[in-house]
């Protein structure tokens, strides 16, 4: 119909400039033309676009009572419910699709691995996997899920096909870097992570672990120079300072320990574990001064 048409070409033209007033006027087309899916899906997309993911989803809903069926109606929603964390409604509206594509699958096996259902997520993707994938995306998503599942070998597996199909990134480096170190093959562990540091991977997580790798194969000055890069980026994570003063308590270094602990203190208020570390160190302390009178 023209005037519909004129109503969702008026919406994509100023819903950048006033959203508000292209609500109006969807919302006054959808009583005008109340069986025209059309409008519907312009305005849950302008709700989503503002992050109203439950308005959203009250107007697809309303688009499924007049067209009882529509794959794109039921993916969208399926979207909304992820958006607002609501995984297990996500999948019933995923799984009334007859004929799932790819990025369904994925979305798909994403909330199940929310709700915990690792295995029947791998499942999902693998059949994601026998499509002409374009993206690494689903592959670091298995790797990650065996992970969660301690099969790294198969972590290893799929980090290694999506390396030969989209070359070399930080990424896949660091993912098999920490496979192999739960493995504690640690000389492996430390070249992944060695390669993942030259490709500018940088979170924290990364820099404790090669850290700790590091320190496993006996190149301890490395060790804290990346655990302190760790601290740095993250000082209110009280693990990467256990770490740290752990590595300075095995090697004698008490007075590093020492102001370790106080500094973490400023940034991580309770912490049992550094608390106990606190306790520990200063009895050497006290004992290294009784030694040296």
């Amino acid at each position: 119909m023209e005037k519909v048409e004129s109503i969702l070409w008026q919406a994509k033209m100023q819903k950048k400039r006033n959203w508000l007033q292209v609500r109006k006027l969807l919302l006054d087309g959808i009583k005008q033309f109340p069986q025209e899916t059309a409008l519907y899906l312009e305005l849950g997309t302008l709700y989503e676009s503002k992050k109203m993911f439950r308005k959203a989803i009250d107007i697809y809903q309303k688009a499924i009572e007049i067209v009882n069926y529509d794959y794109q109606i039921f993916y969208r929603i399926g979207n909304c419910f992820i958006a607002i964390n609501e995984f297990s409604i996500a999948v019933d509206y995923y799984e009334r699709i007859e004929d799932p594509f790819p990025e369904i699958l994925y979305n798909t096996a994403y909330a199940y691995s929310r709700i915990g259902k690792t295995e029947k997520a791998i499942l999902i993707l693998k059949k994601v996997l026998e499509y002409p994938v374009v993206s690494q995306i689903p592959y670091v998503f298995i790797a990650e899920l065996y992970f969660s599942q301690r099969q790294y070998d198969k972590v290893i597996h799929y980090i290694e096909i999506a390396e030969n199909k989209f070359g070399k990134q930080g990424t896949f480096f660091y993912l098999r870097g920490l496979a192999f170190s739960h493995q504690r093959i640690w000389l492996k562990t430390y070249f992944e992570f060695q390669q993942a540091e030259k490709l500018k991977f940088e979170t924290p997580v990364f820099f404790r672990s090669y850290g700790i790798a590091c320190e496993k194969i006996g190149k301890t000055e490395k060790a804290v120079e990346l655990l302190l890069k760790s601290i740095k980026l993250a000082p209110e994570d009280p693990t990467n300072y256990i770490e740290l003063i752990n590595i300075y308590l095995s090697h004698g270094r008490i007075l590093e320990a020492a102001r370790l602990v106080k500094t973490s203190q400023k940034n991580v208020p309770i912490s049992f574990t550094l608390s106990l570390l606190k306790q520990q160190i200063k009895r050497r302390l006290e004992v290294s001064k009784k030694h040296n009178k």
